[in-house]
């Protein structure tokens, strides 16, 4: 039979009750805290992500219509251009003399298909008619003549921004284009109806009743400029259409504008008519949509009717249902931003907005991944950590249940110890010689129940010696000195009995007492130092990382996003202001600066009268320029003079206009705060603010619109207290 091991008793019973006592509530307190640590996560996880969100719905259909606007001023630019080109050839039309031919006179040869063209004046335009042998002398003279807005010509292709090539298209099947087209009979089939081509019959009466520029859809150029687009307008003689003249746009142009804007969270942008129809993309929305954007093509032969786009860069018949429903909701809708949910492959904002002068729209794509990118690394971190303390603990809690165990035994063995030496010195006794010692344990009921034991093992042995000494001496009979002996043996044995028997009573009581001590929390201080002694490092780390870095941390992100949401707010508002008054004022005007300067005085002198505004004006000084931007900033300038001054009791702010050579300079002056010396480069710069409720964008923007249209802006000041000097300088736009 194995034998039981020393001390197993003693050992469970410490064991257990450090476990019960000490570790359970230790361990519940730390699952808490774990707990507790991945609910923060997990909550300021989803907040963050849902605040990403709302960013995105708030933010980009901002930025995307700021974008469809500068896209849609271009085409309005176009258009204005477009039409000015058919007024100038109707007037051609109306009087063939009234622009005469520069350069050498135009000549002409019929080409081996029996097409007619021009074989001369390379640099100019060149010119090419369908069914050459038979035209009258009357359409020969019209393709001399129309040589005379060649001028022109070169001036909307070289000046006007986007344009690629400027041609007329006649009803009786004449062009006329530039740059000119080398053999241009060779592009062209000789029997080509200019009436089959969209760049054609979308600017007839049919198609354009108002006569108006308009836009063809995307097709492919029958002069070999690849896919394009064209801005295109009729030419009227006498309610008779003569032509149709138009501005070509290739498609390599608008993607190059398109992805020329530079857009947050990673987003890419792409472009698609009313009927879905994509113009232009970038790689990126081509991957994300599936498709490959025609931007280039091999001319084989010539064009012999009209070719568009495929209809797979249709964005309604997408192999992706989920997108093609999408987008078919934007187009039916006035929701700006949509969610792709894609499982597997990412979900997906769509931002949409139309531009206004051709009824196409401006998309922009944002890949979810891409906004809550952030956020899931904070996530994926705070998880590591968290995992990396379950570990840790998981670890010290083995070593230290090993650590427990030991020091189990190790008690367990002091207390066990004089126990043993007692019960074998209490069978050395019964055996009628005491030869075991019974050396000091520390404890102190364990110590006195060793003298008493020794005590009465001592008594016990003088007892027997003076019994027997008593029969030698007494040499009584032998049945009475045996009755005598075993009469005293068995008083001892009672004696030794009921001593023992105090001597067990005893023991429980001790043990019972040490349970008590055990149970005692006086004890844990001195026990956890000492548990504490051999691992302090992990404990410190484990300290370290959730109280000082962890919670810290977090606080610190709320902050910051808090912080951005504000200074997007702030900017998105900036810039709906700037946007609201470009739109008023998109040209210069000539008005009364004078009358100006006097009204912003007025809205910006403080009606309880603390600061004194005074105003130097001369009686009319007219001038060329935006109205409205100067005004906003002016009355910007004098607000800054007489905030300066409020709480100084005597705040005075003069306001001098004075006429210069081709302009103006405005000077407010003011006795306010002031502005210290290193501050003083520094107030134009975008962003920086004296002021306590500033934003650092108001003296910046005037700045950076004088400087574009022909002035500048400058402040002097003494110092702090002693007042400053603002000059602004303007000039006619």
């Amino acid at each position: 039979m194995k034998p039981k091991p020393e001390h197993s008793g003693m050992d469970r019973f410490i064991f257990n009750h450090y476990a019960r006592s000490a570790l359970i509530p230790i361990l519940t307190i730390e699952l808490l805290l774990l707990v507790i640590y991945f609910g923060v996560n997990w909550y300021t996880n989803s907040q963050s992500t849902a605040t990403l969100r709302n960013e995105v719905v708030a933010v980009m259909p901002h930025l995307t219509k700021m974008q469809a606007d500068l896209i849609d001023a271009d085409f309005k630019t176009i258009a204005s251009s477009c039409d000015y080109f058919a007024r100038e050839h109707a007037a051609l039309f109306a009087d063939p003399g009234s622009r005469p031919i520069q350069g050498e006179a135009p000549t002409f040869a019929i080409a081996p298909d029996g097409a007619f063209y021009q074989t001369n004046r390379k640099t100019e335009t060149s010119l090419f008619f369908s069914f050459g042998k038979d035209l009258t002398a009357q359409q020969r003279d019209k393709a001399r003549f129309t040589a005379g807005l060649d001028p022109l010509y070169r001036h909307m292709v070289s000046d006007v921004p986007y344009i690629a090539a400027a041609y007329l298209n006649t009803a009786d099947n004449m062009n006329r284009l530039f740059p000119y087209i080398p053999d241009v009979y060779k592009q062209y089939p000789a029997d080509l109806h200019m009436a089959d081509f969209n760049f054609y019959y979308l600017a007839d009466a049919a198609h354009n009743p108002e006569k108006k520029p308009v836009w063809t859809g995307v097709y492919l150029d029958p002069a070999g400029q690849g896919w394009m687009l064209s801005c295109i307008a009729p030419v009227y003689l006498r309610q008779k259409l003569e032509g149709v003249v138009g501005l070509d746009v290739t498609i390599n142009n608008i993607v190059e504008k398109v992805l020329s804007q530079e857009l947050p969270w990673g987003a890419t942008a792409f472009l698609a008519d009313q009927s879905g129809m994509i113009l232009a993309m970038s790689p990126k929305a081509e991957k994300t949509l599936g498709l490959t954007e025609l931007k280039e093509h091999v001319y084989s032969s010539a064009i012999l009717k009209e070719q568009l786009k495929p209809e797979e860069f249709n964005l309604f018949k997408s192999k992706n249902p989920r997108i093609a429903a999408t987008f078919k909701e934007i187009y039916a809708s006035d929701d700006h931003v949509k969610l792709i949910a894609q499982p597997g492959a990412g979900d997906l904002f769509v931002v949409g907005n139309p531009i206004a002068s051709t009824g196409w729209k401006l998309f922009i794509l944002i890949e979810a991944d891409s906004v809550l990118r952030s956020v899931n690394e904070v996530a994926t971190l705070s998880s590591r950590i968290g995992l990396a303390l379950v570990l840790a603990m998981l670890i010290f809690y083995a070593a230290f249940f090993g650590l427990l165990r030991r020091r189990a035994h190790g008690m367990a063995s002091i207390i066990a110890t004089p126990v043993s030496k007692i019960s074998a010195a209490a069978r050395e006794l019964g055996q009628g010689s005491l030869k075991t010692s019974l050396p000091s344990s520390g404890i102190d009921e364990l110590d006195e129940l060793n003298d008493t034991f020794t005590q009465m093992a001592t008594e016990l042995e003088a007892r027997s010696k003076a019994l027997v000494e008593s029969e030698v001496r007494a040499r009584v009979g032998e049945k009475e000195s045996e009755l005598a002996f075993a009469r005293g043996m068995f008083e001892s044995a009672s004696g030794i009995l009921h001593n023992v028997g105090n001597s067990i009573t005893r023991l429980d009581s001790s043990l019972l007492d040490l349970a008590g001590i055990a149970k005692s929390t006086e004890q844990y201080p001195e026990v956890f130092e000492r548990l504490a002694a051999g691992d302090e490092s992990t404990l410190e780390r484990f300290r370290s990382v959730l109280i000082d870095k962890t919670a810290p941390k977090i606080r610190d992100t709320l902050a910051d996003v808090k912080r951005i949401k504000e200074d997007i707010q702030q900017t998105i508002r900036h810039q709906q202001q700037s946007v609201r008054d470009s739109r008023a004022a998109m040209s210069p005007e000539r008005f009364d600066l004078s009358a100006l300067v006097r009204s912003a005085g007025e809205v910006s002198t403080p009606l309880d009268g603390g600061v004194q505004v005074t105003l130097s004006l001369p009686g009319q000084l007219d001038i060329i320029q935006h109205r409205n931007q100067l005004f906003n900033g002016i009355v910007n300038l004098i607000k800054n003079a007489v905030e300066s001054c409020q709480g100084k009791g005597s705040g005075k702010v003069e306001v001098e206009l004075v006429e210069t050579e081709g302009g103006a300079r405005l000077t407010i002056r003011d006795n306010g705060a002031g502005v210290r010396a290193e501050d003083q480069g520094r107030l134009m710069s975008a962003g920086f603010t004296t002021k306590s409720d500033g934003n650092g964008f108001g003296m910046h923007s005037f700045a950076v619109f004088l400087s574009g249209n022909n002035g500048k802006l400058s402040l002097e000041s003494p110092g702090p207290g002693l007042g400053a000097t603002v000059t602004m300088e303007v000039g006619n736009a």
